[in-house]
């Protein structure tokens, strides 16, 4: 070999050399990025599977993880950043308890545990409580007002909150979020059958004191329609505050039956019923624009002509789930006079109930046709109910009484009115101003009972009711607020179409008392879920539909029966991902929530994913090897 040839293989040698220790190099790289991603815990959590399995950790490019949760201090944003935070918000940081704290937490509080059993039934009060919602289960079961706890504790009421006031609070409050991956829940009035507005070990966005409101003579839509009278609502201000704010101007908006209820939260954004809603439709149906803070904290206009995916997506695809809704404007309406007749008794025998069970169903139809709104109770062999008509006389109203009664004399029957009503506002601080009590424990279900059947099988619904309602504990809530405008309405929005063909809104509720065990606790919400299968055989079946802000929390299906169709969801939740790819924004039975854990903290991921993902590390090695 010459001294060319020599130098040659040396060379070649070298080559090879460089190359293994490139090749070398990278799998050195590889396998370390391997050990991090599955072998070592960093400071964020891992993705829980859908299968029988679980991946502990995975790359941090993956956007969704398990969030950050109060409890785990290897994440959990220390003092100095919690400090520097509320300095960024004007110092609106909070610290939420039970509403039952004052009786349990501290020992030195319990002069005050003397105010909170007074306010306990108050929803005004509880409004203004950070950690209190209107069904006192979904705070702390633990924790009583009747007796002390020694295993009182925060229970699923999040450990800090943000009493934000300014749009700029909401947004520096999802930067935070998002920097440090936290739980986030949203809550005004804490007015939420589901505990949507509460997580363990979560931030609290509380925007119950956005309260800024605004009439607008004229307000033009963005493709140009003038419309008179619109209104300007904030996160904050609840339906009693519109009604005697509007009814100064002798006018009027479609809202809820209880004045603690928030206006554009989960009520507008779910659809939102009311006294009201046969007369002008549901209250999403008369909204027409919102401003709105993304995930990432941009802050857009969302009405039919900018952003008009999420418009849709708003108006009838839950709160709480696509962003931070500031304020809404919506249409208002001359207020209307209505006339009023309440009747209310208990039967002299169950024979005789059954037959006014009968009689009350068939004459539904006939009461929908004359224009009246109802809201009806069920319990043993007690009827309750309140009948309201817009623009209606009492020569109507004496009608309706005779129609009602006149072949059931026997009972003890207490009559209030035929009552007029100059206008809504009257009605509201008539009737509905004090009549939502709340902090009891409940849980319910719901079905929409559609018009045609009402008219056509009114033995079979009647059956229905009587069979469902058939414990001393439970109570059968019916809702005339379907139909007339709802069914006619034209507005292109996402809320559950079976509200068009829909007559009544039936609601099954069981209660218990503090101290009731976790064991006969899950019997009632078994109960609930077996008596609400009775309402489904008169409400189309399996492809029956519930009203998704009152519904039962554990409904199976949900997807279909909140949301009408699989069609509609599956829009919803490409709209979801687009504005919130993260999952910022999660609750139950919310769009997109089946990406997540039962808790809602860790991302699901399937077995396709996982393979993907194993492809994907496989040409990773492939590519690192060939070039």
């Amino acid at each position: 070999m010459n001294q060319y040839d020599l130098k040659i293989t040396h060379k070649k040698k070298a080559q090879r050399n460089i190359l293994y220790d490139l090749h070398t190099m990278k799998f050195c790289i590889l396998s370390t990025i391997f050990l991090v991603v599955f072998c070592v815990e960093p400071t964020f959590s891992g993705i829980r599977t859908s299968d029988s399995f679980e991946i502990q950790y995975i790359p941090y490019i993956l956007a969704r993880r398990c969030r950050c949760l109060s409890d785990n201090a290897q994440c959990w944003p220390s003092s100095t950043l919690w400090q520097k935070f509320n300095e960024s918000i004007d110092g609106r940081l909070i610290s939420p308890k039970p509403s039952a704290a004052p009786c349990n937490l501290n020992p030195s509080s319990f002069n005050s545990c003397t105010i909170t059993p007074v306010q306990w039934h108050d929803p005004f009060w509880r409004d203004d409580q950070p950690g209190a919602m209107q069904c006192s289960n979904w705070e702390n079961s633990s924790c009583s007002i009747y007796y002390y706890s020694s295993t009182c504790n925060q229970g699923s009421v999040p450990i800090l909150g943000v009493k934000a006031t300014l749009p700029e609070h909401v947004q520096t409050t999802l930067e935070f979020v998002n920097t440090h991956n936290l739980r986030l829940v949203i809550k005004n009035t804490g007015h939420d059958f589901a505990g949507r507005s509460t997580a363990y070990g979560s931030l609290l966005l509380w925007l119950h004191y956005m309260k800024n409101k605004a009439l607008m003579s004229e307000f033009t839509t963005c493709d140009g329609e003038i419309v008179s009278n619109a209104i300007r609502l904030e996160a904050g201000v609840q339906w009693g505050e519109v009604f005697q704010w509007l009814g100064t101007y002798n006018l009027t908006a479609i809202g809820g039956a209880s004045g603690t209820v928030g206006s554009v939260g989960g009520f507008l954004q779910g659809g939102g019923h009311g006294p009201l809603t046969r007369w002008k439709g549901l209250a999403v149906d008369q909204v027409l624009e919102y401003d709105v803070v993304l995930a990432d904290g941009r802050r857009e206009t969302v009405n039919a002509c900018r952003n008009r995916d999420l418009f849709w997506a708003l108006r009838g695809g839950g709160g709480g789930t696509f962003g931070v809704v500031l304020s809404a404007v919506l249409r208002t309406y001359p207020s209307p006079s209505v006339v009023s007749y309440y009747l209310d008794f208990v039967a002299n025998s169950t024979s005789r109930y059954h037959e006014f069970i009968h009689h009350f169903v068939r004459l539904l139809p006939t009461i929908a046709d004359a224009g009246w709104t109802s809201y009806f109770y069920l319990s043993n062999t007690g009827f309750q109910g309140a009948f309201f008509l817009p623009n209606g006389n009492m020569n109507m109203a004496e009608i309706l009484k005779n129609q009602l009664t006149s072949n059931f004399q026997d009972f003890n029957i207490t009559h209030a009115g035929p009552h007029p009503f100059p206008s809504y506002v009257d009605v509201y601080n008539g009737i509905f101003s004090w009549s939502n009590p709340t902090g009891g424990n409940l849980h319910m279900s719901s079905r929409l009972i559609p018009e045609d059947i009402v008219r056509n099988r009114a033995n079979d619904v009647a059956q229905a009711f009587l069979q469902a309602n058939n414990y001393s504990s439970s109570t059968l809530i019916g809702h005339l607020v379907a139909g007339g405008e709802v069914s006619t309405s034209k507005q292109n929005n996402s809320v559950n179409p079976a509200w068009r063909t829909a007559l009544l809104h039936m609601i099954y509720t069981e209660s218990w008392s503090d101290g009731t065990s976790n064991e006969e606790q899950q019997k009632i919400v078994k109960r609930v879920a077996e008596r609400v299968k009775i309402l489904q055989t008169i409400a189309g079946g399996s492809q029956s539909a519930s009203y998704m802000n009152e519904a039962d929390p554990n409904e199976p299906e949900w997807q279909q029966k909140f949301y009408g169709t699989m069609e509609i969801y599956n829009r919803l939740k490409a709209i979801k991902d687009t504005v919130d790819p993260n999952g910022i924004f999660v609750c139950k039975n919310c769009v997109g929530s089946d990406d997540w854990s039962d808790d809602l903290n860790c991302p699901k991921i399937s077995s396709g994913t996982l393979l993907s993902v194993s492809i994907l590390n496989i040409l990773l090695l492939i590519f690192f090897f060939l070039n």
